[in-house]
């Protein structure tokens, strides 16, 4: 069981290694650089201009921290085939599992502390103190949680006669304690998330004497490697990423707007049926638009949103040849040209929505000067990509298929 997660682990390492690189590219690096500095720029003077002890910093304090502790979740590498062919040694799979255990909690626990790291100045101006002391039980206490949390969905792995409610180890134990924290007296809490984390402990114990629950393991790790690949897809194509066929009976009155051919009318109801690429669009400009919108220096603003919108453009592209291998396309009266014309067509609609969503989140952090100037170079982009570069790469793309 040692080499097997061993080579899990391998494969996993090499698969994020694979498609990191494209993430960690030369223009998004540059851009990152920027994103980071400009928030952190903005969250300085957010604190320094924050007054101590106002009635929604702590409640504020409790959502990030309860986010943050459910932000990294165990990490199995189970596969599909493994309940039937490692059958015989189920026994034998706890010690596998408890390393994946292991693995995440390292990964959480990294993940928290930088979350505390950050939340530091915050914390310090919301509870009004310099102590050095709550701000290490503070750490301390959000690793203990951290830990009973991920405890928890391990033991929901198995068959076990205690099964845990999500609602309850997640939100309720974490909620009270982190309240009793900022309101009442720190040492209380830390005592309740140690003995959460000591009981959570105890209870791992007893699951070498429970069946696994295959059908509940390899869903959340299924779960997992999907969202994985939702990430690293806003950046390069994935290797057997499937999308979900998905009816949105809600947006047939959009598709009059899109519908002006036979081939608008499939890549525009294609396009917002397929959960994978519209929760794509949809997530790429919800992120953009909040980011917009939370920072007030015009050179970042301007260079997310044209980030954002070059992103979105270069995901939707590779869906001119998602219906090539559908034969009944091919007895369409229609030339090529004018399939092109109309993917773009759809395209450019959807852009223009996009661009006004940044359009407006840029008036909510900047003036309406900056914004208008945000809006012309936003525009001047969008023509540059659905006029020149966007039939470019669809050419460029039928003349490799």
């Amino acid at each position: 069981m040692n080499n097997l997660f061993s080579q899990r682990l391998q494969s996993h390492f090499t698969q994020m290694s694979k498609y990191l690189k494209y993430v960690f590219n030369d223009f998004f690096v540059i851009a990152l650089m920027f994103i980071i500095g400009g928030l952190g720029y903005q969250y300085s003077q957010f604190i320094k201009g924050l007054t101590p002890q106002l009635w929604w910093e702590k409640p504020i304090l409790i959502i990030v921290f309860l986010l943050s502790i459910t932000l990294i979740k165990v990490t199995t590498f189970a596969k599909q085939a493994d309940y039937i062919f490692w059958m015989p040694k189920e026994k034998a799979f706890y010690n596998f599992f408890k390393k994946g255990l292991i693995y995440s909690s390292v990964i959480a626990i990294f993940v928290q502390v930088l979350i505390w790291f950050v939340t530091i100045p915050f914390f310090e101006k919301s509870v009004a103190t310099t102590s050095v002391l709550d701000v290490i039980v503070l750490l301390i206490t959000l690793i203990f949680l951290k830990i009973y949390v991920l405890n928890n969905q391990f033991l929901n792995n198995y068959h076990f006669t205690k099964k845990n409610f999500k609602i309850l180890y997640q939100v309720i134990v974490p909620l009270i304690t982190l309240i009793v924290f900022l309101y009442l007296n720190v040492f209380v809490s830390l005592m309740i998330a140690l003995v959460m984390f000591v009981f959570s402990h105890f209870e791992l114990r007893k699951l070498k004497e429970h069946s696994i629950d295959w059908k509940t393991v390899i869903a959340n790790e299924e779960s997992h490697e999907n969202s994985l690949n939702r990430f690293f897809n806003m950046f390069t194509d994935v290797d057997n990423m499937q999308g979900i066929v998905k009816r949105r009976k809600a947006l047939d009155g959009i598709f009059k707007w899109f519908n002006k051919d036979v081939y608008s009318l499939l890549y525009s109801r294609g396009l917002i049926r397929d959960k994978e690429i519209s929760g794509l669009v949809f997530r790429l400009t919800i992120l953009g638009g909040v980011l917009i919108a939370l920072i007030d220096n015009q050179v970042v603003a301007i260079i997310v949103s044209l980030l954002f919108v070059y992103l979105i453009v270069f995901q939707l592209i590779p869906y001119f040849n998602n219906f090539n291998d559908n034969v009944f396309i091919a007895i369409y009266p229609i030339d090529g040209e004018q399939r092109i014309k109309s993917f773009i067509n759809v395209i450019a609609k959807i852009m223009i929505i996009i661009v006004i969503i940044f359009f407006i989140a840029s008036i909510i952090s900047t003036n309406i000067i900056d914004s208008i100037e945000l809006l012309v170079l936003l525009l001047i982009e969008y023509f540059v990509l659905i006029k020149i570069y966007v039939p470019n790469k669809i050419k460029k793309a039928q003349s490799n298929y």
